[in-house]
């Protein structure tokens, strides 16, 4: 349980960051080169993010890792 609600936020976070950037989803996933799907689940909570998975979604939002991730 504990794990999914750490997942949750950060996809949560994910998203307000995009959101926030003007990116639509598939856009982000296209420009971080990842699957849209996996960005998709990423944003939902149902996927384990990688720190290298982390650290090029954080890249093309201009975000540090240590802001995206910050009160999650």
């Amino acid at each position: 349980m504990k794990g999914n609600f750490f997942y949750k936020r950060v996809g949560e976070r994910i998203v307000t960051e995009r959101k926030r950037k003007g990116f639509s989803q598939e856009r982000l996933a296209f420009i971080s080169d990842i699957d849209r799907t996996y960005l998709a689940r990423l944003e939902a909570g149902k996927a384990n993010p990688s720190l290298k998975v982390i650290g090029k979604i954080s890249k093309k939002l201009r975000i540090s890792i240590s802001n995206l991730l910050e009160g999650v």
